[in-house]
C-alpha cells in the first residue's frame, strides 16, 4: 500500500501525525489527512506519546461548540488566526501547519482556559479536536468568517446553530446597553 508514496510523503506524514497526535487529535481525524500510516499504527504512536489509549466517544459537532454569545468572540479569533496563516484556501482543504500554528498561538493567548475534558468554559475551541472541527466546518461551508462594518471586527457564523447569524460582538453590546437602560429606569 505505501509503495506508491515517496519517502518524502511518508516522512511528512509521520511528522504531521506526530504534531496532530501530541495535541490529542482523535485518530479518525488524523486518518483523514494521513494516508501512509495505518490506523493501528496511529493508535500505537498515540499510546507512545501519551502513555494511554486514544480518546474515544462522540466526535464534537461544529453546531454544538458555541454555548454562549461570548464563545463566538473566541471562535472568531481562532478562525481569523487559522485563515490568516493558511497557505491554501481553507474552504477547499485543511492546512495542518496553519491549524497547528493557530492552535498553539491560541493556547498561548489563553493558557489557563484550554481544557481537554468537560466542563468547558466560554473560551472555545476548548481543545484541539474542537479546533479541527472548526477547520472542517470552514472547509465544508458550515462555518464562515465575516467582517462587521459596524464594529470592524471579524465574526463567526455557524450555520444550523441556535444563535442568529449576526455579529455577536454587536449583539453583546446591544444587550449591555439594554441592561443599562433597564437598570436606570
Amino acid at each position: 500500500m505505501t509503495a506508491r508514496y515517496t519517502y518524502e510523503d511518508r516522512l511528512r506524514d509521520h511528522y504531521q501525525a506526530y504534531q496532530l497526535l501530541k495535541r490529542n487529535l482523535r485518530i479518525t481525524f488524523v486518518k483523514e489527512i494521513i494516508k501512509t500510516i495505518s490506523q493501528n499504527d496511529l493508535r500505537n504512536i498515540y499510546r507512545l506519546i501519551h502513555q494511554k489509549k486514544p480518546l474515544s466517544g462522540q466526535i464534537p459537532l461544529v453546531t454544538a461548540i458555541p454555548q454562549s454569545r461570548e464563545s463566538f468572540l473566541y471562535l472568531a479569533l481562532f478562525g481569523s488566526l487559522y485563515q490568516c496563516t493558511s497557505q491554501v484556501d481553507p474552504k477547499s482543504q485543511i492546512d495542518v501547519s496553519a491549524l497547528v500554528f493557530a492552535w498553539d498561538l491560541f493556547c498561548k493567548t489563553f493558557p489557563t482556559h484550554i481544557r481537554e475534558k468537560r466542563p468547558y468554559g466560554k473560551i472555545r475551541p476548548a481543545n484541539f479536536n474542537e479546533a479541527w472541527v472548526i477547520a472542517q466546518g470552514i472547509r465544508q461551508g458550515l462555518v464562515e468568517l465575516q467582517y462587521c462594518t459596524s464594529c470592524r471586527h471579524n465574526y463567526v457564523i455557524i450555520h444550523r446553530n441556535r444563535f442568529r447569524p449576526v455579529c455577536q460582538i454587536c449583539e453583546l453590546e446591544k444587550i449591555k446597553k439594554n441592561s443599562k437602560h433597564s437598570f436606570l429606569s
